[in-house]
């Protein structure tokens, strides 16, 4: 019997500027590499304003960079208002390189950003090489990104062509080629695109229990991902629990604003008459998921897959702002049969709601096809390949960089 490879130490970078999703991706193969036979050293580096709020795996040790939010396309501020970004985008940088340099990883694997949060990871890069670390790094890409000629037009002018040439070892897609082909999309050059490797969709595989919102059954469940946005998807959801005569779940997430909070409860006063629960933040979706007669959502990656683990049925009213990933993954989900679709750009958001919520409670999932969910796994098998080749990219650095 071949023994498993070793897995050595594994540097995973998520720069987590907006919601949830990000760490959640960055957690759930945080947790399947511990899982590993040879389980190897992991360090997440993230940015993410709620590191230490959320369950972790226990032997994950964590990095954490100062935080920002994204308030437009490509455009960010600190979470801390008391320092300029110039400033944060320094020490974000420093705090990358002194993990990479003093822990040495055999593979650092970058979540989404070629570049790292405004080019954060290129001087990154830069150590790794004159350092002749030999680190392997590779680029892990959710299904879809933006529109594809945003995304073009976007990694043209930050020169992230001539990076994914130069640097990145491996691509790895969280998703199906034949849902969404990312190098055909995104024009991603050979020899790397003959390299990319679709894994299928990452989830947490936890355990979990079934479970029930307190004091509710067969409700409505309501979930905004992180809560930065979402608030007018939740009111509309209350209001649509109404209609049909059922509770209503209504989850704002840790990031909701105060005031969003607040015109929540406005609307809960209002319509007194609809049994309804908020919840701020919710560590196990799928338990409380359990007990919903349909869930309605944003059409955020980790929601989406851990809520169709369950066969739950969805209505997905996804972002469409600042980017069009949402709306271009609820589309081809919808087309798969996998959830209901609710364009939020088109008007009586609540009746449109209404009127998808009541089909789908009627009816279980009516899916022509699955989504592979086994991911997580294929991540750690094409990580592990890639550090057994470690040995090789120390020796091909020592021959390209003088002494």
């Amino acid at each position: 019997m071949i023994p498993a490879p070793q897995l050595g130490k594994v540097l995973l970078y998520s720069h987590d500027s907006y919601g949830l999703g990000h760490l959640r991706r960055s957690l759930a193969i945080a947790r399947r590499l511990l899982d590993h036979p040879h389980a190897p050293q992991v360090v997440l580096a993230s940015g993410s304003p709620v590191l230490d709020r959320v369950e972790r795996p226990e032997r994950l040790i964590t990095a954490q960079l100062p935080p920002v939010t994204k308030v437009g396309p490509e455009e960010y501020r600190p979470v801390d208002s008391n320092v300029s970004m110039s400033l944060v985008r320094r020490a974000r940088s420093a705090v990358l390189q002194d993990v990479a340099l003093r822990w040495r990883p055999d593979v650092l694997l970058v979540d989404h950003a070629p570049h790292g949060l405004k080019g954060e990871l290129l001087p990154v890069f830069d150590a790794i090489t004159s350092r002749k670390l030999g680190t392997r790094v590779v680029l892990g890409l959710r299904d879809i990104l933006d529109e594809p000629s945003a995304v073009r037009d976007a990694w043209e002018a930050q020169g992230v062509y001539e990076t994914l040439g130069s640097v990145y070892d491996q691509v790895m897609v969280y998703g199906e080629r034949d849902l969404f082909d990312v190098a055909g999309a995104y024009a991603i050059p050979e020899p790397l695109a003959s390299r990319i490797e679709y894994c299928g969709y990452v989830t947490s595989d936890r355990p979990t229990a079934a479970g029930r919102a307190p004091g509710c059954r067969g409700y409505v469940l309501g979930t905004v991902g992180g809560g930065g946005d979402g608030v007018d998807v939740l009111i509309a959801t209350l209001e649509a629990a109404g209609r049909i005569g059922m509770p209503a779940v209504l989850c704002t997430g840790p990031l909701m604003a105060p005031d969003d909070r607040h015109l929540l409860h406005q609307a809960i006063d209002r319509y007194r008459h609809v049994e309804a629960s908020v919840l701020e933040h919710v560590q196990d979706l799928p338990a409380l998921a359990r007990g919903a007669r349909c869930v309605v959502s944003r059409g955020g990656y980790n929601t989406l897959c851990e809520l169709l683990a369950l066969d739950i049925p969805v209505v997905v009213v996804p972002r469409v702002w600042p980017r069009k990933e949402q709306l271009l993954r609820a589309r081809a989900f919808a087309e798969r049969g996998l959830v209901q679709l609710v364009d939020p750009r088109q008007g009586d958001l609540a009746g449109r709601i209404t009127a998808s919520v009541a089909a789908a409670a009627a009816r279980r999932s009516t899916a022509r096809r699955p989504l592979d969910l086994t991911g997580a796994g294929r991540v750690v098998e094409v990580l592990a390949r890639t550090v057994a080749g470690r040995g090789e990219a120390v020796r091909r650095l020592a021959d390209r960089v003088p002494a």
